[in-house]
């Protein structure tokens, strides 16, 4: 009979080791505890502990474990992920090496103790570890891997494949190697090698993220972007931990034209990793693009405080601060970012861009100077200095430069956009015209070469053409304010457009802009006074030489200071002579070309401006869209522009009842209009005009000699067809005309060809390229002036009685082409109005066959025009604070949204 076999009770350590497996860690500890005599028992109370995160009790007990049996290789390895859970890698190394005292030949602990001074920084003995490993087994595959990895860090590139491959070969299914390799080529921009490599790690482990991730990035620099996405969320879908995909996803859609989703992406980025540096970085760039300015610097701001020493990121928030208009503190940022890393371009080329909006412009030519110094062969470093001379209005210099650029990068839109711009300045039309059309074929999109190359077109007297390039550049860009204005400015010149499409135009402008601005309107509260002294604000970028400044500056130093307080703001970066002038009149002076439309609508209203007057309209550098935020609670337009602005936002237009009858034009307003009793403007003669020649050129010429010197955009085809009439039924009669850019070639040419047309002998034209030294020396030798139409002459018409020169008109049906009746009837001139095209033909003839008549016209016309409302300045200017003090009392009166 067989005997039972005894029965053998577990012991305690295996007792409390079936708690641990069964998960009842509460029961293993307490067991664990009581034997903490037993090494074992010590081991794996570390590895509960360290199951439970508790890792310095790990440390702890696993350090006790290893002095009670130091010669347990196990107990060491276990004490390695607590230790790096803690960042103890110092003692990790130290347990290590009591390991190999003890056991020198233990590969093991040589490879580990060789990955713990890898991670430690100490790359040098990391390598001595993995050499000691290969010394005992030379067919250790991992230890060549991890031997490459340490030479790759060190930059030993060559080196570190050599190992690579030595692993693959003693384990070609490796395939963390495979990554590993693939990771150098991409170092070295091997691109198809580093593809390559990822690929065979992924047929062997087709969950290794990190592989899926790289190729990503490789796919990425080819060039494939919806490949490198599908391998990021391939990646992310295998470990959702990782913020890098998220955020080089991001970079990916921006590429793709998909802003928003490569907004989420940064943002996914950052959940995972609120203090990404360069995800925040990315992040802001791609907010700055969707105009979110404020979210773009806090991500910037957030980015150079996690990483103080990030370059670009300070160079990004630099960028965001000069969109906010805050340009001392981009300055700040640029600094930085020069300091950080002096070899980096951005910075140096955004100080020169910000001084110049500062109008610091020899700060800005010397930052363009210094980039160019270090990157002489940089096409962005000679734009940039184009630039800086441009913004000083040293044209050639400028052209130079950006001709330089175009040498340099033939595909540079911005720089051919720019040189046409110079050109364009300097007069030079049909060059401008083909750099123009050069950026737009390098860039079917540009709206901004679209938008100059209809200024160019209206300079050449094509105002249909020129209409066709604003509306390109709208519908390309329907923000863009600029090429809405130089659209509207364009079609005052044009003859083939009604009154009522010219109003739509307007209406469309506001349309677009002020709908956005209603909730950004300022408010006037109570507290009126009709006869309180009147704070007056005037806003242009016209305080300067231009024709602007020749009729507001007389007014400011003429104006009754115990009445009004006058602020002028002015917004452009042009210092001369008259703006010294202009400013000493003014009470208070604003510089706010730095200032954007939000902010400067802000000045204005805590300046408490009780009238703010617009004197710009839609021409070049207005204010418009600060006025749209109706920083004052009276505004009104005047002299700058001949036509409504089309905004709510603006109360009144002064006119006057001569240029514009009462029930005339009230239709195509969206202002008030308020005449004044005489004349719209007054007119202060220029201080270096010549005297007036005390007979008509032609006893001294034997012909009559017609003239206009008005912008030649305003040379209708319609004007010539009565010009040429009248040229043909005054025999002998030449016609002078001033024209800028005449010197071009090609222009001479189609001017004449524009009169051959109706039969006149190009011998008949006087064609005089514009000089400024011209201005009125040309007077002394023309007879009989010609006013062009519909769009009138103004400042050229005062100029024109000024100088002893009768001018012919023809009577229009709104402002711009009534201007010479006001004009003619103040300067007591009514013979010369012709009521129609028959008219002004007759009457120009008349005179022109009339020597005594001319005579008579021409003599004292000076004397007479100083003496008229035409140049009674100290009248005018009560007649206009007349008209301010009668708004103001209308507002007292209506209160919010006056008048009614």
């Amino acid at each position: 009979m067989k005997k039972n076999a005894s029965y053998a009770p577990p012991s305690p350590l295996e007792i409390a080791m079936q708690h641990h497996k069964a998960g009842r860690l509460a029961q293993a500890e307490a067991l664990y505890r009581k034997l903490d005599g037993k090494a074992e028992a010590l081991h794996l109370l570390g590895l509960l502990y360290q199951q439970s995160g508790r890792h310095a009790e790990a440390v702890d007990a696993l350090g006790r474990a290893i002095d009670k049996e130091p010669a347990r290789p196990a107990y060491y390895f276990a004490l390695d992920a607590s230790c790096r859970a803690l960042g103890l890698l110092p003692e990790l190394q130290a347990s290590y090496e009591r390991l190999l005292k003890l056991l020198p030949d233990n590969f093991d602990a040589h490879l580990q103790l060789g990955h713990a001074l890898r991670d430690g920084g100490q790359l040098p003995n990391a390598l001595g570890s993995y050499l000691a490993v290969l010394a005992l087994q030379p067919d250790h595959a991992e230890a060549y891997s991890n031997l490459g990895d340490t030479l790759k860090q060190m930059g030993n590139l060559d080196e570190a494949q050599v190992c690579y491959v030595k692993a693959l070969e003693l384990e070609p299914g490796f395939a963390e190697v495979h990554n590993n390799l693939g990771s150098l080529y991409q170092q070295q921009e091997q691109w198809a090698l580093s593809a390559e490599h990822f690929e065979a790690a992924l047929a062997l482990r087709p969950d290794l993220a990190a592989a899926h991730y790289n190729l990503g990035v490789t796919r990425q620099e080819q060039g494939a972007l919806d490949d490198a996405v599908a391998c990021y969320r391939r990646a992310l879908a295998l470990d959702a931990r990782l913020p890098q995909p998220w955020n080089n996803m991001g970079i990916a859609l921006r590429e793709l034209g998909q802003p928003d989703d490569a907004v989420a992406a940064y943002r996914a980025a950052l959940a995972l990793a609120p203090d990404f540096a360069e995800a925040l970085n990315n992040l802001g760039a791609a907010l700055l693009e969707q105009d979110d300015v404020g979210g773009a610097i806090d991500c910037f701001q957030h980015a150079v405080t996690v990483a103080p020493g990030y370059a670009e990121a300070y160079c990004n928030l630099g960028v965001a601060y000069k969109a906010d208009w805050r340009l001392e503190d981009a300055l700040v940022c640029f600094e930085n970012a020069v300091h950080l890393q002096p070899g980096y371009a951005e910075p140096y080329a955004m100080l020169a861009l910000t001084n110049a909006d500062l109008q610091r412009h020899v700060q800005a030519l010397a930052w363009s100077e210094k980039t160019l110094a270090l990157w002489p062969d940089s096409p962005s470093a000679h734009f940039n200095l184009g630039v800086a001379f441009a913004n000083m209005n040293r044209l050639p210099e400028a052209v130079a430069c950006f001709e330089e650029a175009i040498a340099r990068k033939p595909e540079f839109a911005h720089a051919h956009n720019n040189l046409g711009v110079a050109k364009n300045d300097l007069g030079r039309y049909d060059e401008a015209a083909v750099c123009f059309e050069r950026a737009i074929g390098l860039r079917p999109g540009f709206a901004e070469a679209f938008n100059n190359l209809g200024t160019t077109l209206k300079n050449q007297g094509k105002p249909d053409a020129s209409r066709q390039m604003y509306e390109q550049a709208i519908a390309l860009a329907p923000g863009y304010a600029a090429a809405h204005n130089n659209l509207l400015l364009s079609m005052q010149y044009a003859a083939g457009i009604t009154q009522q499409q010219l109003f739509e135009l307007h209406l469309r402008f506001a349309a677009q802009f002020e709908p956005a601005l209603a909730p950004q309107r300022l408010t006037h509260g109570p507290g009126r006074d009709p006869a309180k002294r009147l704070k007056i604000g005037y806003v242009s970028p016209d305080f300067r030489r231009h024709a602007v400044a020749f009729f507001i500056e007389p007014i400011l130093a003429r104006h009754d200071k115990t009445q009004v307080d006058v602020f002028c703001y002015y917004s452009h970066v042009v210092n001369d002579e008259f703006t010294a002038r202009i400013r000493a009149d003014a009470d208070h002076w604003i510089a706010c070309h730095g200032m954007s439309d939000q902010l400067l609508a802000e000045r204005i209203h805590a300046d408490g401006i009780d009238i703010l007057v617009d004197l710009a309209g839609h021409t070049a550098g207005n204010r418009l869209l600060a006025f749209a935020r109706k920083p004052a609670p009276v505004q009104l337009t005047w002299i700058g522009y001949p036509s409504t602005t089309g905004l709510t936002s603006m109360d009144y237009r002064l006119t006057d009842a001569f240029a514009e009858p009462p029930g005339q034009s009230e239709h195509v307003n969206v202002e008030t209009l308020w005449r004044l009793p005489e004349v719209f403007c007054c007119y202060a003669a220029h201080p270096d005009s010549p005297a007036v020649i005390d007979h008509p050129p032609c006893e001294d010429n034997g012909y009559i000699t017609f003239g206009c010197f008005n912008n030649y955009a305003k040379v209708s085809d319609a004007t010539i067809v009565l010009w040429a009439a009248i040229l043909e039924q005054v025999p002998a009669s030449r016609l002078m005309l001033e024209i800028l850019g005449l010197d071009n070639p090609g222009m001479r040419e189609e001017v004449q060809a524009r009169f051959a047309r109706l039969g006149i002998d190009p011998a008949r034209l006087v064609l005089i390229a514009n000089d400024r030294k011209n201005q009125f020396v040309l007077y002394n030798r023309i007879d009989i002036a010609l006013d062009p139409f519909p769009c009138n002459g103004g400042t050229t018409s005062f100029d024109t009685l000024w100088m002893g020169v009768p001018f012919v008109t023809l009577a229009g049906s709104n402002f711009i082409s009534r201007l010479g009746v006001t004009i003619l009837h103040n300067g007591g001139l009514d013979e010369l109005i012709g009521e129609d095209e028959a008219a002004y033909v007759r009457i120009a003839v008349d005179v022109a066959r009339d020597p005594a008549r001319l005579r008579r016209l021409r003599t004292g016309l000076r004397e007479r025009t100083r003496a008229s409302p035409l140049m009674d300045m100290a009248r005018f200017t009560r007649h206009l604070e007349q008209a301010y003090r009668g708004m103001w009392e209308t507002w007292c009166e209506q209160g919010e949204g006056a008048p009614s």
